[in-house]
């Protein structure tokens, strides 16, 4: 059971998640997470549990960075791997645009398709 990220291109692909996480420093309750390295056609786990009901955001883009999958939730995404509160950033992130999805009642898995 959880959160899957399926790779559905022929390009390796980075992905970044949010989630909800009550009692997150800076008054915010989500917390982001990345990077997930996803070989063609690959999938990565990156929640354990129920994964509705939840709202989720992504961001997601290919090795040479020419291909994204984003939306217009904007934080600061670092280059190394995180686990981080929404607010936090640093002298070496990107401000990118999450996209938000959400998983309904009773939602044991739930895979999202990247392609």
């Amino acid at each position: 059971m959880g959160l899957y990220f399926k790779n559905g291109t022929g390009d390796t692909l980075f992905v970044a998640y949010a989630y909800h996480s009550p009692g997150c420093e800076g008054g915010t309750d989500w917390s982001k997470k990345g990077w997930y390295r996803i070989g063609p056609g690959g999938t990565v786990k990156v929640y354990s549990g129920w994964a509705g009901p939840g709202k989720y955001f992504v961001f997601a883009e290919n090795e040479s960075r020419t291909r994204s999958w984003s939306g217009p939730f904007f934080t600061q995404l670092p280059s190394n791997a995180f686990d981080w509160c929404w607010q936090t950033g640093s002298s070496n992130s990107r401000t990118l645009g999450l996209a938000k999805f959400e998983v309904g009642w009773g939602i044991l898995d739930h895979t999202v398709r990247l392609a």
